[in-house]
């Protein structure tokens, strides 16, 4: 019987000949063996220090501890002087192993053009010095760790405990929010968080807290006993942790990560989705806060805001629209949008901002960062939803069912990102470049499991269109670097 086989060149990042292919006699199934290398995921060991450094550094970036310990850690620049450090652990350890600095997938292409960009456009900014701040103190900070991450992220224990490790920082972040609100402590009418950062302003509190519930959900899924209970205490948090924001973008994103995920789910456990629509609508009927549907109407009913804050949204989003159509090709330069805005504001649109500020070439680099991913992941999930579409050849195990879960998670974060940054000025920050770097490894690690995709006969026959020839450059799912496995079902 003959099959026609699809394979990738996967686990090894930088090496360029593609792997000898061999047959299994009588069995239709080919495999790869993978040439030996030193940049394989079991020889990883000596970058446990920076992975510490990583790991700290998150942690740092979510519980900022000198925000609530001003009196005990002063202006130690703890944030500042871990992330040196890692970076230094990492390069000397790269250094001394003579290896390559770092892969290259498509995404990083795409974080250097805008750091290039906002390089370029400095000196004939309105005001070079706000350019070089948020590309100094905010960007450099965020290419140099999202350079790490996908890099040091080669491990599914790694990912999996940065993950819990963000879902737990927020949720207590969300709980001292609701803590907040119920006291009646609150800064121009809404709660704010506890610290500053992406997590001081209502709008940015709730698009973070809504980044952390996929996560918090599949975790949950994933894990039995006390962690199960744990981490749904957490999905609930998050979720009053928006609502207790008012934020209406951070509304519609929660929304929006709550359809992803249901229907994602839904084609694997039907059950599982509508018990998760009856408890997801009951639960928010119950914490909904007074005045809150009131708020969520003005998303509809602009003129009847009676803090006037959707009409200002209305008028910014307008002007955003007139700067961008003005500066197709040079943008304004990074961080310039509020000298052009109304009354010193940012645009509150990260689209229109980045596309006012860095011209047609940087939203498009956005704009790539965030569907990029989302393809990717797409075919994951679709090689992952059922298990028994991966070939087992020899022992080698099938990639494990919670990759799905975890495309799915992603996914569903993505989603909620592309819509809360539609209400806020959020382009530069950590939220969407976590989740990019989160996508790569994610990916990574499952090329690294499976190593060979096979599939059956009739499956194959039925959709001859993918049979095409991979090229071997051992970045996974880059569009012309892949072999086509869209159309799995």
């Amino acid at each position: 019987m003959s099959s026609i086989v699809k394979r990738e060149a996967v686990g090894k990042l930088f090496h360029r000949r593609p792997p000898r292919v061999l047959a299994d006699a009588g069995s239709g199934i080919a495999r790869a063996r993978p040439e030996k290398s030193s940049t394989s995921i079991t020889a990883t060991g000596s970058f446990k220090l920076a992975y510490v450094g990583l790991f700290l550094f998150t942690f740092l970036l979510y519980a900022r501890p000198q925000e609530m310990f001003p009196d005990l850690l002063g202006n130690i620049p703890l944030v500042k002087l871990v992330a040196i450090g890692t970076l230094l652990a990492y390069l000397v350890t790269k250094l001394t192993r003579g290896e390559r600095l770092t892969i290259w997938p498509l995404e990083l292409t795409m974080v250097v053009v805008i750091a290039l960009l906002g390089l370029a456009f400095t000196p004939i900014a309105a005001s070079p010095q706000d350019s070089l701040k948020v590309l100094l103190d905010i960007f450099l900070k965020v290419v140099i760790i999202f350079v790490l991450m996908i890099n040091l992220l080669n491990r599914e224990t790694r990912l999996r405990a940065l993950l819990k490790l963000s879902v737990i920082c927020g949720t207590v972040l969300a709980a001292f929010a609701i803590v907040s609100f119920l006291k009646g402590n609150f800064s121009t009418g809404r709660v704010i968080g506890i610290v500053e950062g992406m997590f001081g302003n209502p709008n940015d509190l709730a698009l973070s807290l809504d980044l952390l519930l996929p996560f918090a959900i599949i975790l949950a899924l994933l894990n039995r006993g006390w962690q199960r209970t744990l981490y749904f205490l957490c999905v609930a948090v998050l979720t009053v942790g928006v609502v207790v924001t008012f934020s209406r973008g951070g509304f519609l994103g929660l929304l929006a990560a709550g359809i992803v995920l249901l229907w994602k789910l839904s084609k694997r456990n039907r059950g599982l989705a509508v018990l998760g629509l009856i408890v997801a609508t009951s639960f928010f009927v119950i914490v909904m806060p007074n005045g809150y549907s009131s708020r969520l109407t003005t998303i509809f009913s602009i003129d009847e805001d009676p803090t006037g804050s959707a009409q200002a949204r209305r008028e910014l989003l307008n002007r955003g629209l007139e700067v961008a159509s003005n500066h197709l090709l040079i943008g304004v330069g990074m961080g310039n949008f509020h000298i052009y805005s109304i009354r010193e504001q940012v645009a509150h649109n990260s689209y229109l901002e980045i596309a006012s500020e860095l011209g047609l070439v940087g939203l498009m680099a956005y704009l790539t960062l965030l569907f990029a991913p989302l393809r990717s992941l797409r075919r994951l999930e679709r090689l992952t939803r059922n298990p028994q579409r991966a070939a087992l050849v020899k022992g080698r195990a099938a990639p494990e069912s919670h990759i799905y879960f975890f495309s799915v998670a992603l996914q569903a974060a993505f989603v909620a990102y592309l819509v809360c940054s539609f209400f806020g000025s959020v382009e530069y920050l950590w939220h969407l470049y976590y989740l990019v770097a989160y996508s790569i490894a994610l990916r990574q690690i499952y090329a690294e499991k499976s190593g060979v995709f096979a599939l059956s006969a009739e499956t194959e026959e039925a959709d001859s269109r993918f049979v095409k020839r991979p090229r071997a450059t051992g970045v996974l799912w880059q569009p012309a670097q892949r072999a086509r496995l869209d159309g799995v079902e």
